[in-house]
């Protein structure tokens, strides 16, 4: 399965792309951090690993075991609800635990403002509105870390390419990634092990704005 960032049950947040690869293997990485509202508060902010390549210990696409989750309560309470899978910030909570420190809680709607975030409900903060705003300033601590990549692909494999920004294919309209020019041209990175054979003319797509189906279903 090719990661869908306008997934009907995942509201997108952000996503990275990494290239790996030597004379003869090869990986791709497609990291898509977002809020599945299926499973509802901290177990719904995920950060999924799609992984493609022709090394890895798994059957390519997503694995139940390639999902990374950084968020949880801190000593303050519940941080969404107070009701069950409540979709929105808890008004009464000050902080949470991101991987494991505290970190401060806003319900200022100028802190969302200043991020480019419009609240939909204001004076209610939705949860993928919270994580989208915490993103701006947290937004490695969502990203897996290198040595969580590692653990998942060949450690001597050199890392050719990565992208905060590419324009991704539309799959919902039926548009597979072997007709876009970005993943046309990233197998020809891959191919020649040369980061400079990526030179996109098309304007990145995968901010979470663009796909405005995200979590829609």
């Amino acid at each position: 399965m090719f990661p869908m960032l306008d997934n009907g049950y995942v509201y997108l947040v952000d996503s990275r792309l990494s290239a790996y690869g030597d004379n003869t293997r090869w990986v791709l990485l497609i990291e898509v951090v977002g809020y599945n509202y299926r499973a509802g508060g901290h177990n719904g902010i995920e950060n999924c690993l799609y992984f493609f390549g022709n090394c890895l210990p798994f059957e390519p696409g997503v694995q139940n075991f390639n999902f990374l989750f950084a968020t949880d309560n801190s000593e303050d309470g519940e941080t969404f609800g107070p009701e069950y899978r409540s979709k929105y910030l808890n008004p009464a909570i000050k902080s949470m635990l991101l991987n494991g420190e505290k970190i401060p809680v806003s319900h200022d709607p100028d802190f969302y403002t200043s991020r480019g975030i419009e609240l939909k409900e204001a004076p209610s903060i939705h949860i993928w509105e919270f994580v989208r705003a915490i993103n701006t300033d947290y937004r490695d601590s969502f990203l897996a870390l290198e040595e969580e990549i590692r653990v998942r692909i060949p450690k001597d494999l050199p890392l050719i390419l990565r992208l905060d920004e590419w324009f991704h294919n539309d799959l919902a309209a039926g548009e597979k990634p072997s007709v876009v020019e970005t993943f046309q041209m990233i197998a020809k990175v891959l191919e020649k092990g040369d980061k400079t054979l990526y030179q996109p003319t098309e304007a990145p797509n995968n901010h979470w704005k663009n796909w405005p189906e995200g979590g829609r279903l």
